[in-house]
């Protein structure tokens, strides 16, 4: 999965194979980015995850998991 904040409020999701986009953009507010990555990794990485997040706004922060299709489904993200 891919996210960069677009500006304080709002996010930009998609996610990625191969370097290869696998589902359209999405945007949704920061805060369920987070929340839903939150319920879907350990501590330790989310932790990373939300670091990376927020290193600054247009920086796209990837999230590397087998098993992303919870997630993808929780924030609506279709092939």
């Amino acid at each position: 999965m891919q996210a960069k904040q677009i500006n304080h409020g709002q996010s930009e999701i998609w996610l990625e194979a191969d370097g290869k986009e696998i589902t359209p953009h999405s945007t949704l507010a920061t805060n369920e980015v987070v929340n839903v990555v939150r319920r879907h990794t350990d501590e330790e990485v989310f932790k990373k995850f939300y670091a990376d997040y927020h290193v600054a706004r247009q920086h796209v922060a990837s999230l590397d998991l087998a098993g992303l299709d919870g997630m993808a489904a929780e924030l609506k993200l279709k092939a």
